[in-house]
């Protein structure tokens, strides 16, 4: 089920009026399907945390242009810092809606929701072709490319935040479904 318009939007470098909010995981699913593994029908995003996690779409005139899941996961080389690492996953934007800014503002809106939850570290494990657009958000690469069948050739990629403090009553905790 598709959450209600958040109460703000923000503009792409494109022009576009974009809105990015929480979602379900079944609501990307379609997308990441067209876009990660094209023609291949019977491919299901491998998500299945054991911990916190949260799923945001981009949509523009309520059409699902781009989709992201982040999740509580310790980082392969396991960064030490204050709060805990947060991997982002099966991110992907529509081929026609790609290079309009679309992807990077709902990067920016799940980094702002991951140092709400108090996360400090926001990893991932980026295609090289994006190796830009990551690095064009803050995202630093450590150690070497490496192939994942099926998927092309990948790296790891960190990015530092600040964690957020809410306290008492507004800390947001909950799941997302």
């Amino acid at each position: 089920m598709i959450t209600e318009p958040a109460a703000y939007a923000k503009h792409s470098p494109a022009g576009l009026t974009i809105d990015a909010r929480l979602i379900t995981f079944d609501d990307g699913e379609a997308l990441r399907r067209r876009v990660l593994r094209p023609g291949n029908n019977a491919w299901r995003f491998p998500f299945s945390p054991s911990s916190d996690f949260f799923h945001m779409g981009a949509f523009i005139e309520h059409h699902l242009a781009s989709v992201v899941s982040f999740l509580i996961e310790p980082s392969p080389d396991a960064f030490s810092h204050s709060g805990p690492n947060w991997r982002l996953r099966g991110m992907a934007t529509e081929p026609g809606m790609q290079s309009h800014g679309i992807g990077g503002i709902l990067l920016e809106e799940g980094v702002l929701e991951v140092s709400r939850r108090n996360g400090s570290i926001v990893w991932c494990y980026g295609r090289t072709t994006a190796g830009r657009f990551y690095r064009r958000h803050g995202f630093q690469p450590f150690g070497d490319v490496f192939d994942i069948p099926d998927a092309g050739l990948h790296s790891l990629l960190v990015r530092h935040i600040e964690p957020i403090s809410f306290s008492g009553k507004y800390s947001r905790q909950a799941r997302s479904t």
